[in-house]
């Protein structure tokens, strides 16, 4: 049979209805236009993970390249990150550019929810650095990163796919689809994978291992320990300013660097999973906590949209996000 990531690029390209004219395939992956930015679509070789074959997959628009370092892109896109729908924007200092990434490790037993996830995930991203690049290549004194195709030349209109996200919007003025038994019926869950934590019908709240398991009610100030976990919560009751209704996520880390540091660290943590070296998710974006104003906490953020609440169960984020702190731990070497 034809290994899964092969699968996932089949699936991505019927999903998101692409022209062959505006396309370029590779082995594994292919590059499109829907307008004036190229998207690319590529995955690994197979791998096994946790005794499953698996392929990480990464889904990119380039928006601007030329950056200007001097313009402090990390500051610049933070609040955006602090509001992401399911992708982070990576500064790389090494090219000058600034991008929108997604990742992810596909198999077969997450295959149905997570190929129609990172088909969305490829729509937003896609219209995203379509409506952005111009006022990030102002506010970072670089140029869009507009490119042809090598053939068809310059797309004359609009691929309709950039449309999609008006139909999230529509989806996201109802009441949020994750809220009730959705996220009440975790706790088995996490009594299951020893998190500590409850859950109500709005909200979810528990720890995750980082350097450790041990929870914050077994640790003592007295006797100097540090914190082991990172504190997950789920809330189904605080809407996305664009995207309306649905379920966000944070984790936070249990550090606490100085601000300018955890813009750094969090940019960081970005490009690593833009560039795959995580088996978490990269549906979301690591960024400053957007809960606090002192900018000392690292946070990875995910928003959730009504629109995918028939494909992404709250088990699925509580679960990416113990992954998450993982390899935080292991990437700060802490």
């Amino acid at each position: 049979m034809t290994d899964v990531g092969i699968r996932l690029i089949e699936s991505l390209f019927t999903q998101l209805m692409i022209d062959e004219q505006w396309s370029v395939h590779r082995e594994r992956g292919f590059t499109w236009w829907s307008y004036r930015l190229a998207q690319h679509v590529e995955v690994s070789v197979p791998f096994e993970s946790f005794g499953v074959d698996a392929c990480t997959v990464r889904v990119w628009t380039e928006m601007v390249n030329h950056v200007d370092p001097d313009s402090n892109p990390a500051e610049i896109i933070r609040p955006f990150n602090m509001q992401t729908l399911l992708s982070a924007l990576v500064w790389d200092e090494n090219t000058a550019t600034i991008t929108e990434c997604s990742t992810a490790v596909i198999h077969d037993e997450n295959f149905e929810w997570l190929s129609r996830t990172l088909a969305t995930a490829a729509i937003l991203q896609n219209a995203g650095a379509h409506n952005r690049a111009r006022g990030f290549a102002e506010m970072t004194r670089g140029v869009p990163a507009a490119t042809v195709h090598p053939t068809s030349g310059e797309r004359p209109g609009m691929d309709e796919i950039l449309n999609v996200p008006q139909g999230i919007v529509h989806e996201g003025q109802q009441p949020s689809r994750f809220a009730g038994a959705k996220v009440q019926g975790v706790e088995q869950f996490l009594v299951d994978m020893s998190f500590l934590g409850s859950t109500d019908r709005a909200s979810l709240t528990c720890e995750v291992p980082f350097t450790g398991s041990a929870p914050v009610v077994a640790l003592s100030a007295e006797r100097g320990d540090r914190l082991q976990t990172s504190l997950v919560q789920v809330f189904t009751d605080t809407p996305h300013p664009d995207a309306g209704s649905g379920a966000l996520m944070l984790m936070r880390l249990p550090i606490s660097p100085c601000a300018d540091d955890a813009l750094l660290i969090a940019n960081a943590l970005n490009k690593a999973q833009a560039q795959g070296e995580s088996l978490a998710h990269l549906l979301g974006s690591w960024c400053a906590d957007p809960t606090t104003t002192d900018g000392r906490t690292v946070a990875y953020c995910c928003f959730v949209p009504n629109l995918l609440s028939q494909w992404v169960r709250i088990e699925d984020l509580v679960l990416n996000a113990s992954m998450q702190s993982r390899f935080a731990a292991q990437f700060l070497n802490v």
